[in-house]
């Protein structure tokens, strides 16, 4: 299922194409957001703090932030919302976090470069997440000067751009 064509580039970020919304979700034959809940708490066990909708390529995918009832910490979790199965466990660290300042061999700042050069706007939030692959990553949500909110994963290691999604919604709040 094709929702949108983007095109972006180190030298323009023009939009050529209709960016997704609200009205997108419809295109989906999706699961309910409980079902996703209930296998993300499988996982983790703890409180949902937040729920964001995004599309991954052309897959629209539920992320809840889980606080964790073990040892406190908050857990991004991604479900796969037309198949219903978890596809992603993430645990958000500090920055002074020693396993991710040791495995980074990208700063935080150099990331926001990368990030804000391809998609130019204002970082809304970041985070560094221990992936449970033994991925180390930043993520950052960016309100785009184009109007759209976009949320971007760049690797800490290799500095590259792992992911790029539209957030269409977003429920709850960023713990501080």
């Amino acid at each position: 299922m094709h929702l949108f064509i983007l095109f972006f580039s180190f030298l323009s970020t023009e939009v050529l194409a209709d960016t997704p919304d609200l009205d997108d979700i419809k295109l989906y034959d999706i699961v309910k957001v409980e079902q996703c809940l209930d296998q993300a708490y499988d996982r983790i066990p703890g409180y949902a703090r937040k729920l964001e909708f995004k599309i991954e390529g052309d897959d629209p995918i539920y992320e809840f932030d889980i606080e964790s009832k073990k040892d406190g910490s908050t857990y991004n979790v991604e479900c796969n919302a037309e198949e219903g199965y978890i596809i992603e466990v993430e645990r958000e660290v500090s920055a002074d976090n020693k396993l991710f300042k040791d495995a980074a061999k990208v700063s935080i700042d150099q990331a926001r470069v990368t990030v804000l050069n391809i998609h130019p706007g204002k970082i809304v939030n970041e985070e560094r997440e221990i992936g449970m692959d033994g991925s180390f990553t930043y993520e950052f949500d960016i309100k785009t000067n184009a109007g759209y909110e976009i949320k971007v994963d760049v690797d800490a290691i290799s500095g590259e751009i792992e992911e790029a999604n539209f957030e269409l919604y977003e429920i709850g709040i960023e713990q501080e």
